[in-house]
């Protein structure tokens, strides 16, 4: 025959129907009253369902008008006959309730409240075929990955991707799961360095105290240290990532057993070191300073990890303490894990926590999620402390020490010599702590370090599992969370439990428990109909931002015009790079050194590496002026300037017929005075003209835009084409170039050519002019071939 079913639908018999009803018809005006009330809930959806003995949340309930369906299994009358109902009057109410519950026992309850046995499927079995439940559940789905030790080791692991400034920031001690041999590997690594840098740690703690570490009569040997050293050097290496480079020597594993042997006489048994005959302990005790800062940004537990290496074994799905184990030696801790056949954990052990009269305290902390997506948690503004009952010490690891759970420090007395201020239930509410760190004259703590760091931890733990779980309408949870301080009373979480237990176990849990049970329903039932409700002492820390998707078609890219200046870093003024003084600038080249002050170098080099200019000057010159832009010797001083002004008018009638209507049009073009005399000014218009021609790019992306103001007014006359003509501009469209020379003025050849003497010298003039000028329009011709290919494509 089949066991019973303990969650089996038993219920009253028709017999105990009747009963209960006509016990409350007898009482005629409470009937009335009673229907009118079961009606009225119904029709505002207030019925809940209990699978617990929770009065507080009963009673929460009960008071805005809520109807509460007994589970069948619950209702029993046995409770009124032998029970211990004595007086009428709480006979009479329990008939009440159950006629009440018997009245809407067809009705789904709109609130339900399970216990940690119970199955979430099995208690939901009926309501689970409705296509939509609106039933608030104090259960989220899926809840192991932060709750179960294994799943809070993990979590924490990639908990930095889920980093916030001054929002979400876990700080947790190192932790490993058993099951994974690459963790167990980790642990070992871990497990080694820990022990140098308690080596180096207790060392100059030592000293630090004027204690004796360096003797005549001295076992251990310095080299231990300076094995300690070197290791926690190459760690900074590798996490610096200088080991990608360079190879790291490492110490073999019979090295690593030496040094640990040694390293636990010096620790258990306080061994010295030999005395330091070369005198070279100064410089150790800095450098291990030093390693240690360093290490610091990289291992925070090191200001509270101590230097007696202890980790804490916790079974993975173990709670109230059991199972718990602490050891110091490698060879002990990994006995125990393979010997094992269920799961564990290896933490880290704090060994240097914040102590209030030498004894050792953590910090229950509750908090409730009441969204999974997205994100919302509301943290409990007040809390309790759980101390130990014993005096902290690490020469001994027995539990009534190191265990703060109420489960565990319930089975032992408290310690002879205990302070007269610690509390004889070991707890405090937050209150009496604010109180201690007032008396101590660190009142400010609280609000500034301890309660915003357990609010970072929380949040950050959250986010970094929001990832498994999934969407839960109407859900919520309530869980608490343990807290160590240490010495800078920066919070450490160690532990995260789902359904804590909300039992009147001391003074203390009486008066918080009930008070966050209440609140609760203040939050998921009043506050969710009406956001102005009051909220208890439950702070909302936490509110995922959301952002709604929008659909492909709504999508659009808005933008704004960026100033020249964005894309150079100083002012780059046209007088200042192209104002060339053409009584100093002798040659072309010269020239183009100016233009490389606006162009990238790289857009010019063809113009400096041409074989065809100066036909007359030595490749040593040219060498020299690539580099520095000096100027050329190519002949007397009258020669030069004659050379120079003619270049200068020829290039501006090239730029002028290259600008023309047939190509583009600029309205700051025609502005411009074309019959200047100056010089200067007719080199800064070539300039000018030459910069519009060029960087046809900009010009084309100026229709678009009003990125340049200056190009406004710009028009495209022409199409750009590769297989016919040559756009405006081209040199194609000047050859030969020879009759640009031709079409000069007869006057103007023959009064310069009296200077030289002969044509001989005017023809060797215009031949360095004709070379020059040809690299001119060839670079020039090219680069707009480049320009229109890119805006072709």
């Amino acid at each position: 025959m089949d066991p019973p079913n303990p969650h089996q639908a038993v219920g009253f018999s028709n017999k105990d129907k009747a009963y209960v009803i006509w016990s409350c018809q007898s009482r005629t005006s409470r009937y009335a009253e009673l229907i009118k009330q079961a009606l009225q809930a119904i029709e505002e959806n207030k019925i809940f369902t209990l699978y617990s003995s929770s009065t507080a949340i009963r009673k929460a309930l009960l008071e805005r008008g809520w109807i509460e369906k007994i589970p069948p299994d619950r209702m029993n009358l046995s409770k009124l006959r032998n029970g211990p109902l004595r007086t009428r009057t709480e006979i009479y109410a329990e008939l009440e309730r159950y006629f009440l519950s018997n009245f809407v026992e067809k009705c789904q309850p709109n609130f339900i409240w399970l216990l940690k046995c119970q199955q979430f499927e099995t208690a939901l079995k009926d309501m689970m075929e409705a296509k939509e439940c609106n039933t608030i559940i104090n259960k989220i789905k899926k809840d192991a990955m932060w709750t179960s030790k294994q799943g809070l080791c993990s979590s924490m692991k990639r908990n930095y991707w889920f980093y916030i400034e001054d929002v979400a920031e876990v700080n947790g001690p190192r932790t490993y799961n058993s099951y994974d041999a690459g963790e167990i590997e980790g642990f070992v690594k871990d497990y080694k360095i820990t022990a140098c840098t308690s080596l180096l740690k207790w060392v100059l703690s030592m000293a630090s105290n004027e204690r004796p570490v360096f003797v005549k009569s001295g076992k251990i040997s310095i080299k231990v240290l300076v094995f300690a050293l070197n290791r926690c050097k190459e760690y900074l290496f590798r996490k610096q990532h200088k080991d990608i480079d360079h190879s790291l020597s490492t110490a073999s594993p019979a090295h690593w057993n030496a040094f640990l042997k040694k390293y636990y006489r010096i620790i258990a048994k306080q061994d010295l070191f030999q005395e330091d005959k070369n005198n070279k302990l100064p410089t150790y005790l800095g450098y291990a300073k030093f390693l240690l800062r360093e290490i610091h940004k990289y291992r925070p537990q090191l200001s509270c990890e101590g230097c007696h290496n202890i980790w804490i074994i916790k079974p993975a799905y173990c709670s109230r303490g059991k199972g718990i184990r602490m050891a110091s030696k490698l060879g002990v801790i990994t006995d125990l894990l393979n010997k094992a056949n269920d799961k564990f954990v290896i933490q880290k052990y704090i060994e240097e926590p914040l102590l209030i009269h030498e004894t050792k305290f953590d910090i229950r902390q509750y908090y409730l999620v009441t969204s999974t997506f997205p994100l919302v948690i509301w943290m409990y503004t007040d809390c309790y402390l759980k101390f130990s009952s014993q005096k902290y010490s690490l020469k001994n690891y027995h539990e009534a020490i190191h265990l703060t759970n109420n489960a565990v420090q319930r089975n032992y007395k408290n310690c002879k010599g205990r302070h007269a201020e610690l509390p004889q239930n070991n707890m405090w509410d937050s209150e009496m702590y604010k109180q201690y760190l007032k008396k101590i004259g660190k009142r400010k703590l609280w609000e500034r370090v301890i309660y915003p760091g357990m609010k970072k931890s929380i949040i950050g733990i959250m986010l970094s599992c929001q990832d498994s779980l999934t969407i839960s309408k109407n859900r919520f949870e309530l869980y608490g969370c343990d807290f160590i301080l240490d010495k800078d009373y920066k919070p450490w979480l160690i532990e995260i439990n789902s359904c804590p237990d909300m039992h009147n176990s001391t003074p203390i849990t009486a008066k918080i428990c009930p008070a966050v049970l209440a609140d609760i329903i203040k939050v998921v039932v009043d506050y969710a109909r009406d956001s102005k409700s009051s909220t208890g002492k439950f702070e909302c820390i936490y509110h995922q931002p959301i952002t709604i998707p929008r659909k492909a078609s709504d999508m659009c890219v808005r933008g704004y015009s960026l100033p020249l200046d964005y894309f150079y870093r100083d002012n780059i003024e046209i007088k200042d790079s192209y104002d060339a003084d053409t009584d100093k600038e002798r040659d072309i080249k010269a020239m183009v050194h100016k233009l490389k002050g606006f162009y990238d170098p790289d857009i010019l080099f063809q113009l400096d590496d041409d074989d065809s200019s100066s036909s007359q000057n030595s490749k040593k010159d040219d060498t020299i002026n690539d580099h520095t832009g000096c100027d050329h010797n190519t002949g007397s001083e009258n020669e030069l300037s004659l050379a120079a002004t003619v270049i200068t008018e020829q290039l501006d009638e090239i730029i002028d017929r290259i600008t023309s209507d047939n190509s583009f049009t600029l309205k700051s073009d025609k502005k411009m005075d074309a019959n200047s005399t100056n010089s200067s000014k007719n080199h800064k218009h070539m300039v000018k003209r030459m910069q519009s021609v060029t960087d046809i790019k900009a010009l084309l992306k100026s229709t678009r835009t009003t990125r340049f103001a200056s190009l406004e007014t710009l028009s495209i006359k022409q199409k750009f084409s590769f297989n016919g003509p040559q756009g405006k501009g081209s040199f194609d469209q000047f050859n030969p170039i020879k009759k640009m020379f031709e079409k000069l003025p007869k006057r103007t050849h023959q009064s310069k050519a009296k200077k030289f003497g002969n044509n001989n010298d005017l023809k060797e003039i215009q031949n360095e002019m004709f070379d020059a000028t040809s690299k001119i329009i060839s670079f020039i011709n090219q680069k707009e071939k480049e320009y229109l290919h890119q805006f072709l494509e």
